[in-house]
């Protein structure tokens, strides 16, 4: 009977000891240690290794408990890895006030986010079979959302984002837009006409892959190339005969929905000049005036 009992004790005793063992794998480690009265405590810090050596004494004598913190010196905050959104126009340093053109130490390759930046407004020369297009206007902004790379100091920005410009070529005086089948052609003015005004319209996503050189500190190179999605198009045309006005709108015109453009830019802080190139004809012939342009204009937000 006794040496039952102590059978079933010892396998309660076993039953215990492997039910706490897997309760402690489950749970995670002590974080905290708690040693009530020590009579002795030696904190020693090594490198990033801090030990913490305690004593306590009772009636069975003298024990001496140690412990090793293992601290990781990096910030929380990844510098090479970080997505706080840069904007131009208001650039806040690290301790929360602003500041223009502040250039790191060359270092790590860091990565942002960067938005609403490189506004553009300026003028546009067509040239290569523009037929009776004038020299007209546009406007857009080369990133409303991107992502910037950057090792600091005066070495070079890499950046790609998305934009949206908005382009307008008006017809010249005598001539307006018209449509014959699928083709956007340029048609005489009416004899009759007292007055009229016909322009076309171009809607385009970009894509800027740019580099952004500092030169000093506070002048900024920019150079680059743009995707160019064209994706909506339209021209309107309004004529006055007498005390009528006429009014036609073209859609669903053949423009090329891809091309491309290069642009450099020159900044001083947040303002700058810029100048662009687009060599790929936006109509194919016979769809319409190919209007091959260049351009230069006003930047702001660098």
């Amino acid at each position: 009977m006794r040496g039952l009992m102590m059978r079933s004790l010892g396998t309660i005793v076993v039953a215990s000891c492997a039910v706490c063992a897997s309760a402690a794998q489950s749970e995670p480690a002590d974080t905290v240690k708690m040693i009530e009265h020590p009579d002795r405590v030696v904190v020693t810090r090594l490198g990033n290794t801090t030990s913490v050596e305690a004593a306590t004494a009772d009636s069975l004598g003298m024990s001496v408990f140690n412990y090793d913190v293992n601290v990781d010196n990096r910030s929380g905050e990844d510098a090479g890895d970080s997505w706080d959104i840069d904007f131009p126009f208001f650039k806040i340093g690290d301790n929360g006030v602003e500041e223009c053109c502040r250039r790191r130490s060359p270092g790590k390759l860091t990565r942002s986010m960067i938005g609403v930046g490189h506004l553009y407004i300026g003028q546009r020369f067509n040239y290569h079979d523009k037929g009776n297009v004038r020299n007209m206007y546009e406007l857009g902004i080369r990133n409303l959302i991107g992502v910037k790379w950057s090792r600091g100091g005066y070495l070079p920005d890499f950046s790609i984002g998305l934009g949206v410009s908005l382009q307008r070529y008006s017809s010249q005086i005598g001539w307006v837009y018209g449509k014959e089948g699928s083709r956007l052609v340029m048609t005489p003015l009416d004899p009759g006409a007292n007055s009229a005004s016909s322009h076309l319209y171009v809607t385009t996503f970009q894509i800027p892959v740019m580099l952004t050189q500092p030169i000093g500190r506070r002048v900024q190179f920019m150079l680059g190339g743009v995707a160019c999605f064209n994706s909506y198009a339209k021209a309107t045309t309004t004529v006055e005969v007498g005390n009528v006005e006429y009014k036609s709108e073209y859609k669903g015109l053949q423009q090329r929905l891809l091309t491309a453009d290069v642009v450099c830019a020159l900044g001083i802080e947040s303002i700058g000049v810029y100048a662009s190139w687009s060599p790929v004809a936006l109509f194919k012939s016979p769809y319409g005036p190919e209007l091959k342009a260049w351009s230069i204009g006003v930047t702001i937000g660098f």
